[in-house]
């Protein structure tokens, strides 16, 4: 099942991505209806949704909460922190966020 969707941000790491999409195909005025932060496991191929909790921006510094770490990134780089107790990844930014076949695939099949 394919469906129209927009990147917003793309970040990655050696061992995992983090991307968060719009869905373009839902009308709805609930934003987790239509916005979703997903971790892609390079290693398993894996793919899995953040359970979004708060969000800042303060300078060009940006924040994400979420049940399973802390997302804190600007234009170029970033770093996610686990609550597990697993070290912190280091990310780089990638701009524009275009999401590679592989990623694709796998958004499409958790999807379906």
């Amino acid at each position: 099942m394919t469906f129209p969707y927009r990147p917003l941000f793309l970040f990655e790491a050696d061992t995992a991505t983090i991307f968060e999409i719009k869905r373009l195909d839902i009308q709805s005025q609930n934003p987790g209806h239509l916005y979703f932060w997903l971790y892609y496991d390079n290693a398993s191929g894996q793919l899995s949704q953040l359970n979004f909790e708060s969000m800042t921006t303060e300078g060009g510094e940006h924040l994400r909460e979420f049940t399973q770490g802390r997302l804190q990134f600007n234009a170029t780089a970033g770093t996610f922190a686990p609550v597990n107790g697993e070290p912190a990844l280091a990310l780089r930014t990638v701009t524009p966020p275009v999401l590679p076949a592989t990623l694709e695939t796998a958004l499409f099949a958790f999807f379906a």
